[in-house]
């Protein structure tokens, strides 16, 4: 059986904010997940006449109003879906790796895979599925060769790791919007302390990653 890791994340490393999240939603259930996510957006869309006219096919959490995030939250707690994140403390990570926000994406990528994937995945698909904006570690090497570096080469592990790179407001990208959601949820909990949506997805969050660990929010 296929599985689907899905990515986005919310914040940003180039603007005067302290926290930084990428988000998971893990799932064998892709098809479900896309249903859901265009028939639930499609609705708020035609209610919201306004936010409909921004995008061709999504709304983006940012932009939702909190009734939208709220149902779309509460939605997401109740499909076949694992949800893991990784929080980073912008005041503590070295301004030096700020700088280089390609590698430090990569990196943080890397740390929530390591807690996605084991041996026990060997003789797996995963599909990797991430949203266009996510970019290279520096010049040379893209996140795919990074990450199949270290988990087929370092780490030996037999996968057959997939990777697409989809843009969100494609008519056949309702799975990037759902872990847009996620993301926004998780980092509105960590930057704003509304904890509105991020209680909702409680019983379906797996993994819960703080980056520096020794630091974060000291």
């Amino acid at each position: 059986m296929d599985r689907y890791l899905i990515f986005d994340e919310s914040g940003n490393l180039g603007a005067n904010v302290r926290f930084f999240v990428i988000a998971c939603v893990d799932t064998y259930s892709f098809k479900p997940l896309h249903n859901v996510m265009k028939r639930k957006l499609g609705i708020a869309k035609k209610i919201f006449i306004e936010l409909g006219s921004l995008h061709a096919h999504e709304i983006k959490a940012k932009d939702a109003y909190p009734c939208i995030k709220y149902h779309i939250a509460e939605v997401l707690s109740q499909k076949d879906i694992r949800i893991s994140y990784i929080v980073a403390d912008l005041k503590h990570v070295s301004p030096k790796l700020l700088e280089q926000k390609n590698i430090f994406y990569n990196y943080l990528m890397r740390i929530l895979m390591d807690h996605l994937l084991s041996k026990d995945d060997e003789g797996s698909t995963i599909h990797v599925i991430y949203d266009n904006h996510t970019t290279k570690v520096g010049s040379v090497n893209s996140l795919e060769e990074y990450l199949l570096l270290h988990f087929v080469y370092d780490k030996g592990y037999n996968l057959d790791l997939k990777f697409k790179c989809m843009d969100s407001d494609s008519s056949d990208a309702y799975v990037v919007q759902a872990a847009d959601y996620a993301a926004n949820a998780i980092y509105s909990h960590f930057e704003y302390n509304v904890n509105t949506y991020y209680d909702l997805l409680k019983l379906v969050t797996k993994h819960k990653i703080k980056f520096p660990t020794k630091s974060f929010m000291k």
